[in-house]
Formats: C-alpha cells, structure tokens, sequence
C-alpha cells in the first residue's frame, strides 16, 4: 500500500457497506452478539464464538493470534500490493470500534489476483472478517485514527503463510 499520490490509477473501486451478503465471496463478517452467547465464568460473562478456522494441514503449522496496531490512513488512497494465505483462512477483528476498509478479489485461478472481483468494503464501529484460503486483500486500512485488530491464522513459518502480489495501482474511493 502506498501514501495518497497524484498518479493515475487505471481502476477505481468505491466504497460498498460492509453487509454479509455482499461480502460471502470472500468470506463471512463476524460481530460481538451476533451469535448466540454462551454463558461461562459462572455466569459472569458471555461468549460469542465469532468463528471457527479451518485448520491448515501442513507439517508444522500452527494458530497464530496476533494483535495488529494501524496507522490512520485518508482516502482517496491508492492501493499497489495485495496479499493472500493460500493455506489458511484468517480472522482480522477490531478490538475497539474502529472503521476500517478492506479491499478483497478472487484468485484467477494461476496465483494471481482477479481485479475483476476487486471490491473494497467499510468496516463501520468496528466487527471484523474471516477470509476464505486464497483471497487476496489489502492490508487492513484503519480510518481516523490509530487502529488495533485482533489477527488469526494458521502458519507453518514459511513465504507461502503469506504471499505478496503487486498490481497496477487502483484507488479507493469513498461510495
């Protein structure tokens, strides 16, 4: 990802609502209270299984939680990397009730992305994703202020737990 810049992107994606429905290609939105709760700690407290990761099959890999913390960025904002787990799905959940964006595409079906599918999602108060394996995204573009996220996923330790890709710039707009 890059500063905001005066070069001419050939794309432009705006900014669509972050809804389940528009989001299933890539994966599934996740929310506190958006399950049913479990009552633990003798019934002083509520948890929601937000998801459950498929495991990665591969010798030596492991679930890695991880806590990311973000640099507020300002749109328009042109985007020159993508990034993919081929192996593992991956959760990124906000920690406290930041808007964030995440722009997403499809495989073509050769290891690179499908900018055809590329749509860009605002992530409004907070909640979070899981990816489906192999979906290519930006990473995560905290708005307005410092952000910190929750980050799951599976790891064996080597270049294939997250692959890079450049592409052509293309900027997010918003809606």
């Amino acid at each position: 990802m890059s500063e905001n810049t005066d070069i001419e992107a050939r794309l432009e994606v705006r900014l669509l609502p972050a809804t389940a429905a528009l989001f299933r290609p890539y994966g599934h939105l996740v929310r506190a209270g958006a399950a049913d709760p479990v009552h633990v700690n003798a019934g002083t407290a509520l948890r929601y299984d937000i998801a459950r990761i498929d495991a990665d099959t591969r010798p030596g890999s492991r679930l890695v939680a991880s806590v990311f913390e973000t640099a507020p960025q300002a749109l328009p904002l042109v985007v020159r990397l993508l990034e993919r787990h081929a192996f593992s799905q991956q959760a990124i959940v906000a920690m406290h009730s930041e808007d964030f964006i995440l722009a997403v595409c499809l495989d073509e079906g050769h290891g690179r992305p499908d900018l055809a599918t590329l749509r860009a999602f605002h992530f409004s108060g907070g909640g979070g994703v899981v990816y489906r394996r192999g979906v290519w995204h930006t990473p995560i573009i905290g708005l307005g202020g410092a952000g910190r996220f929750f980050v799951q996923s599976w790891q064996a330790g080597t270049t294939e737990d997250c692959e890079e890709q450049f592409v052509g710039p293309f900027v997010i707009r918003a809606g």
